[in-house]
């Protein structure tokens, strides 16, 4: 993904909490600093593994649906995308809770 896409860093805000299950509010941004992609995760959180699907938006209008399989090892998130409508192939986000933000933004890079 990283050759195809030069990289893409995610911004996560979680946005609402439940007992198994979190809204994520997320932003596909290039490395360049150009927005990419918007929109949320339904991420379902069980233990250290989660699983989800994303529903985005690119910046040209089209819609971009993929699904997520993941776990969290010592405060590190690591996120398969898979099924990617754009095509993007293996790409593995990788992220933690950003300082000061209270737990509630998750930043990261994707490859």
């Amino acid at each position: 993904m990283k050759k195809t896409a030069a990289g893409i860093a995610l911004s996560i805000l979680v946005i609402s909490t439940g007992a198994h299950a979190e809204i994520w509010s997320v932003s596909e941004r290039l490395v360049s600093g150009i927005n990419y992609s918007s929109g949320t995760w339904n991420v379902a959180v069980q233990s250290d593994k989660l699983s989800g699907k994303a529903d985005m938006q690119v910046d040209n209008g089209t819609m971009l649906h993929y699904t997520l399989d993941g776990s969290i090892s010592d405060g590190i998130y690591t996120v398969k995308l898979i099924g990617r409508d754009d095509d993007k192939k293996n790409c593995i986000w990788s992220g933690k809770p950003a300082d000061g933000m209270g737990g509630k933004v998750i930043q990261g890079q994707a490859e």
